[in-house]
């Protein structure tokens, strides 16, 4: 499970968001209450997923159920929408001193919406575009941690790889792409080829960006990587514990990281983070080494469930 660690990310310059309310609109009226103290607000078996929604102090989380393990996929702070608890929050911020001007972005897998919604405020000239495969997630989403669509964020209900195929045949193109759809511990097999990253390639904007979540503790990460080096020019990883966050681009020239530092300094001047945004610039990734050499996946090969239970040596 990802480490629950409370993160703080307010900006000053826009409208404050509005606490989720308590009352009976998000169906807090909790089901059962666990040894621990954990209140579970709703559990369902979807076509997809066993989703739970719990909360232990204002801590509200989603998580899916897979092999009698939780495994946290979103986090809110019910009181705050500013404070996310989920530590890879941190490192996927990151992706805006790569690029700092976002006007389109794109979220493949949405969980509870915290990130997309958190952009949606700190970023308001951004169109968000977030695809959920689970319509049971969309609607715990909307119910319990007050996502709301509006003119710049919808939600698509469909497999990302179908939806991602749909947005090239559109021609719709984003500056920023988070890959972030995980279904209890590993990556759908579909969304980790080569060839869906090459689609995932082309609906971005020149100069965009793809931002995916990875954990290096398995066997699949290594397969990960070098898929991800077979598509992508450059490469950028951020994670001190826990997930790891890969930025991939085909940038000419890539940017440097001065460039990057910059950018993260602009951002945390003009956003007033309480997150040290250049301070996860400069601390990089402490882990994620891997085999570069090896075999990639492919459409014709991608067993990521059983990769993923796979301990690297």
């Amino acid at each position: 499970m990802i480490p629950r660690v409370i993160l703080v990310c307010v900006l000053l310059a826009s409208p404050a968001f509005v606490p989720i309310s308590t009352g009976q609109d998000f169906g807090t009226v909790p089901v059962a209450l666990t040894d621990a103290g954990e209140k579970v607000l709703f559990e369902k078996e979807s076509l997809y997923h066993y989703i739970r929604v719990t909360q232990t102090g204002t801590i509200r989380r989603l998580q899916f159920r897979r092999s009698g393990e939780d495994f946290d996929e979103s986090a809110v702070d019910i009181q705050d929408r500013t404070k996310l608890p989920l530590l890879y929050y941190r490192s996927m911020l990151v992706a805006f001193a790569h690029q700092p001007n976002p006007t389109s972005v794109l979220f493949v897998g949405m969980g509870a919406g915290t990130l997309p919604m958190a952009i949606h405020h700190y970023f308001p000239a951004a169109h968000v575009d977030a695809v959920e495969l689970d319509p049971e997630v969309v609607a715990a989403a909307k119910r319990f941690f007050g996502l709301k669509e509006d003119d710049r964020l919808k939600v698509y209900e469909r497999d990302g790889r179908v939806q991602v195929r749909r947005f090239l045949a559109e021609k719709k193109k984003y500056d920023v792409v988070f890959l972030d759809a995980f279904r209890g511990g590993y990556i759908p097999y579909q969304l980790t080829t080569r060839e869906f990253l090459e689609q995932v390639k082309g609906v971005l904007l020149p100069g965009g960006i793809v931002v995916s979540n990875l954990r290096p503790g398995f066997a699949s990460y290594e397969y990960q990587r070098r898929t991800y080096d077979a598509t992508f020019r450059n490469h950028t990883t951020y994670g001190t514990e826990g997930n790891l966050i890969l930025i991939s681009d085909d940038c000419v020239p890539k940017s440097d990281a001065a460039r990057i530092l910059a950018n993260a300094e602009r951002l945390q001047k003009e956003k007033q983070f309480r997150v040290d945004l250049p301070s996860v610039v400069r601390e990089g990734a402490t882990a994620g080494k891997y085999d570069t050499k090896g075999p990639i996946l492919t459409d014709d090969f991608a067993p990521t469930d059983v990769l993923r239970g796979i301990p690297r040596e």
